[in-house]
């Protein structure tokens, strides 16, 4: 299906209200990573639609690694600070009782995005990017399965 000019501005405004709508009530710590994950989320999927269309810009797609490698790692960390369970987050409490898990985790996710980064910057193929978008969006998930309360 087609979406066209229209269809598609139609449903960049759904994506983005339902991201705000999914936020409302959020404020300081909670606030900054919900925002932190819409950001990896959108690079995520800017990423995803490239592969699905075949038209990859590779330096769109290195933009996209480096922009979520800055929100690994020690970054991510930040934005866990104990007591942070504040509504509306999707933080599981099993994140500090499983911080050593969390931490890698954390750092998987920079390390992958840097990686995404490194495919597109030394002009990889669609499938070396493809290979490389899998391993980050592994570690994605294998966080939010583990750590991510389930509404």
């Amino acid at each position: 299906m087609k979406l066209g000019q229209t269809g598609i501005a139609l449903l960049g405004t759904l994506v983005a209200v339902g991201t705000a709508l999914a936020h409302t009530g959020a404020t300081g710590i909670v606030k900054e990573r919900m925002d932190a994950m819409s950001e990896i989320g959108d690079h995520v999927k800017a990423v995803g639609t490239m592969l699905k269309s075949g038209e990859l810009d590779l330096a769109r797609v290195s933009v996209a690694g480096e922009a979520i490698a800055k929100h690994g790692g020690a970054a991510m960390l930040k934005l866990f600070p104990e007591d942070s369970l504040h509504p509306p987050t999707e933080a599981s409490p099993a994140i500090w009782t499983e911080w050593a898990k969390f931490q890698t985790l954390a750092d998987d996710l920079q390390v992958a995005a840097l990686a995404l980064k490194s495919t597109a910057d030394e002009g990889g193929d669609k499938s070396q990017v493809a290979e490389a978008f899998g391993t980050l969006g592994n570690t994605c998930k294998s966080c939010h399965e583990a750590f991510r309360i389930k509404k």
